[in-house]
Parts: C-alpha cells; sequence; structure tokens
C-alpha cells in the first residue's frame, strides 16, 4: 500500500491541485468574457431600439401637433359661426317680436 510519505504522491496531489485551478480559472474566464459580449451587444441593442423609438415618437408628436393645430382651427371657424348665428338670431327675434 502506498503511504502519504512518498513524494510522488505529493507531487501527484501538487499536478491534480494545479490542474484543477488551472481548469477552474479557464473556466471563469471564458465564463466572464461570454458574459461581458452579451452585455455589450445587448447593450447595442436596445440604443439602437431607443433611438428608433425616439424617431418614432418624434415623428408621432408631429403628427399630433399638426392634428391640434387643425383642431383648434376649425374650433376657431365653429366660435366665428356661432358668433353669426346669435347675431342672426337676433335679427331674427328683432322682427319676429318687435318691442
Amino acid at each position: 500500500m502506498i503511504e502519504l510519505t512518498e513524494p510522488q504522491v505529493w507531487t501527484l496531489i501538487g499536478v491534480f491541485a494545479a490542474a484543477l485551478v488551472g481548469m477552474i480559472t479557464f473556466t471563469t474566464q471564458v465564463m466572464w468574457r461570454a458574459i461581458t459580449a452579451q452585455f455589450v451587444s445587448f447593450r447595442a441593442e436596445m440604443q439602437a431600439e431607443f433611438s428608433t423609438s425616439r424617431a418614432e415618437l418624434a415623428a408621432s408628436r408631429a403628427e399630433v401637433s399638426a392634428e391640434l393645430a387643425e383642431i383648434r382651427a376649425e374650433i376657431g371657424s365653429l366660435r366665428t359661426e356661432v358668433r353669426h348665428l346669435d347675431r342672426d338670431v337676433q335679427a331674427i327675434s328683432r322682427r319676429v317680436f318687435p318691442e
């Protein structure tokens, strides 16, 4: 039976420990680089998506502004028509119901 006092046993234990530490280090580095690359690509994709969304939002904002301007113009013309209608009703009431 081999005892733990023999130099070959300690050499093998050292070699296996070094190999284990080396494999753990290598695996950690590879995983870290893969995770970092995923974050970088995710960041680039999100920035592209946000810039597209900003452009779409600006276009929508311009459309809404144009629609609001049109609505305001229509409301202004309705106010004018209501004023004329009020004037016309007063003229009719003066003719129909003289004082």
